[in-house]
Formats: structure tokens, sequence, C-alpha cells
């Protein structure tokens, strides 16, 4: 049967009708097969709708997490931009400590001095803006100063020690939040797998949720979109007139007014999902 054929409500829509429907089978005492075809088939789309809810809430956490990551990074880019500056600032103290003895010494030219000069001159030429990196130089800079020969720069070392170790708490979220979107983001996989079986692949089909409900052929990222209320009428216009030579994309014609999930209790509704709406012939 072709799924462009059918009458469609959305899948929450259709969950409350089929509670209308089992409740009115159970109170009369119906014990035909209908009400265990309605029972099964409620249960599935009430597995699809609890599954949707986990799915949405774990985008939602994941775009919660992502923005904040987005600002984290923006800061981690500022703290890297300060480093420089710092990094400049230390130098400039080295050069007062050594009464700019050394400031118009060209990188290539640091090997012709002292050893612990030399040693001194690279670490404070080599610009870092990684974090651990960073840390690495500066302690073995420390190790290398003199306080009593080189005050200014020792001291400054010091000082921007506290700024420079605030990097490690929002290195630490970052850390924690890439950690936990890959975790959300497994998630979503099983949630996917857990809604991919032939009952409930059918209903979506039906509801035109999936092109297919062969579980090969299924596309995973659509599974969970919504429908619209939409009643597609095979062949025919609004004004009711029959359209010649149509494709399998039929004009859908919205009705705002549908009444769903209302039923004809004088009648069983057919579970392959026609005769949503009521039929006034069938009241009469």
């Amino acid at each position: 049967m072709d799924k462009y054929d059918y009458i469609t409500a959305t899948i929450p829509e259709e969950k409350e009708r089929l509670a209308k429907i089992i409740a009115y089978l159970e109170s009369t005492n119906n014990s035909s097969d209908n009400l265990l075809d309605y029972k099964k088939r409620y249960a599935n789309i009430d597995k699809y709708l609890n599954a949707k809810n986990r799915y949405l809430a774990v985008l939602s956490s994941i775009k919660k997490d992502k923005e904040k990551l987005e600002k984290l990074m923006v800061t981690k880019e500022e703290y890297a931009v300060d480093n420089i500056l710092l990094e400049d600032t230390l130098l400039s103290k080295f050069h007062e400590d050594t009464s700019n003895k050394y400031k118009d010494l060209l990188y290539e030219d640091i090997k012709y001095q002292s050893e612990d000069i030399s040693t001194i001159l690279y670490l404070l030429f080599e610009k870092e803006t990684d974090y651990s990196q960073l840390v690495i130089k500066r302690n073995r800079l420390k190790e290398r100063l003199n306080k009593n020969i080189f005050p200014n720069t020792y001291n400054t070392i010091i000082s921007q020690s506290i700024l420079i170790e605030k990097q490690s708490s929002i290195l630490d979220e970052i850390f924690i939040l890439e950690n936990n979107i890959k975790i959300e983001e497994s998630k979503i996989e099983a949630i996917y797998d857990s809604v991919m079986t032939e009952d409930i692949l059918k209903i979506l089909y039906e509801f035109w949720i999936v092109d297919s409900y062969d579980v090969n052929k299924v596309d995973k990222s659509k599974i969970f979109q919504d429908n619209k209320s939409l009643i597609s009428i095979k062949n025919y216009t609004e004004d009711n007139q029959p359209i010649a030579n149509t494709s399998r994309e039929e004009k859908n014609i919205s009705f705002p007014d549908l009444n769903l999930p209302g039923i004809n209790e004088s009648i069983f509704v057919n579970i392959d999902g026609k005769n949503y709406i009521k039929d006034e012939d069938s009241m009469s």
C-alpha cells in the first residue's frame, strides 16, 4: 500500500487516539485480536516517543555544552595572546637586569654567549602559547635565573605565575566539556538503534518520517524529525477534482480542523492508520 494514500496525524496524536480505542475496547470486554494489535501499536509508539524525548534531551545537553565550549575557547585564545605579552614583558625585564647588553643580539648569535646566558636567552626568545609547554619553559627559567643577578626578571616570572595558573582551570573545563560532548554524541547512536525495529519503522514510514522500513535503508539522522499534520488526497485537488497523471508526491492539503484524534465509536478504526476522521455517513 502506498504510504501517501494515508490520512496522517502526528505520532503523539496517534498515541492519544490509540489510548481512546484501547480504553473503549477494554470497557466493552472486547478480547478480539484487534485489541492486541492496538496495544502492540501503542507500545511501539510509546517506545518511540520516549526515545525521541531522550534524543531531544541529549541534543539540548550537547548544544549547551558546545555553547560553553565556544566561550571557553575564546577565553583560551585570549590567554594565548596574553601569554605572548607576558613573555615580552619578561624579556624586557631581562634587558633591564643586563643594562640592555643583549637587546640588539640576533637569535643566531646567542650561541656565542656563555652557557648560562645563552640558555636564558633561548628560553626568553622562544615564545610559547600552549599552556603546558609554557609552564615547562618558565620552570626551566626559574631554575636558571639567579634572583640576585636578575632580580627584575625573577620577580616578574614569579608574579606572572599567578596569571598563567588561571589557565589551568580553563583547560580542565575544556577537557571535561569535550569529553562530555563525545559521551553525549555516543548516546545518540544508541537511541537511534533502540527504535530501529521493523514494527516502529513501519509506523514511521506510515507517518512519512522515514522513506523505508528496511533497517538497512533508513536514514537514522531523520528518524526523530516531526511529521506535519497534513492530509494527502491522492489524485484530487483542493476543490475535490481529480488530477490526471499525478506523481508519487501528491499535493498536500492542510486541514486545520481535523478534530484529531476523535473516533467514531460505532465502528472499529482500521489498524493500518486509515479512518482518522469521523465519517458522517457512518454516523447516520
